[in-house]
């Protein structure tokens, strides 16, 4: 099985006590082997570190936030995204449309993150990398965001490199170049599928492409 870190809503402060009786939690998104700069935007206003509510473990190893405040902070990100073209702009207008239509269904009081698969691939114990965690990105978000936003401007910077050397790859060869030269059909494909994979690697950093309710650690709610 995958590690991953899971965000879910709940009716209930987690810092204050575990879930009661007809409290809810809605699954909101996973994702393997890493945090998506989405799910620390979420849970970065009035943020507590917080027991969990996935594993029965002594120390705080989750992070909780306020969820109205959390979107509107996000929603205000994504914004500044379609206005910088960092993404391609009618994937983003769709993945923001379902982005807001999920999480405006499936909002409770406050947002929760899990990290504790995560923190098990890394060293020290869960609940000093959760704090490191909270301390360093979460207390920081806009630092983070700046990160972000420069990492995307490089990516494009690479992507556009690699769109460049198809363009010569592409172009129309003279009558003894033709005879001498070897088909780029190959090279091109490769430049391709490079090209493909940073976009991937930009949406994996970013995380809204993938709101699920029904997550491995799954509640159910009477």
């Amino acid at each position: 099985m995958a590690n991953r870190s899971y965000l879910y809503s709940i009716d209930f402060d987690r810092t204050k006590g575990e879930r009661k009786e007809g409290e809810k939690i809605f699954g909101l998104s996973e994702y393997s082997y890493s945090i998506p700069l989405s799910y620390k935007i979420l849970v970065s206003q009035d943020s507590k570190i917080s027991k969990s509510i996935n594993w029965d473990y002594e120390h705080p190893i989750a992070i909780q936030g306020d969820f109205e405040k959390g979107k509107q902070r996000l929603f205000d990100f994504l914004m500044k995204l379609q206005s910088e073209n960092l993404f391609d702009k009618t994937e983003l207008e769709k993945q923001i449309n379902e982005t807001k239509e999920f999480l405006n269904n499936h909002q409770l009081q406050n947002i929760i993150l899990e990290c504790g698969e995560i923190y098990e691939m890394g060293d020290g114990e869960l609940e000093d990398q959760n704090k490191e965690l909270f301390d360093e990105d979460i207390m920081n978000i806009e630092s983070q965001i700046n990160e972000y936003l420069n990492d995307f401007r490089s990516m494009n910077k690479s992507i556009q490199t690699l769109k460049n050397e198809i363009f010569e790859f592409s172009k129309p060869k003279g009558f003894l170049s033709k005879i001498f030269s070897s088909d780029n059909s190959e090279k091109i494909q490769e430049l391709e599928k490079k090209i493909k994979n940073v976009e991937q690697e930009k949406w994996n950093m970013l995380g809204v492409n993938y709101w699920y309710e029904i997550l491995y650690y799954h509640f159910e709610n009477k």
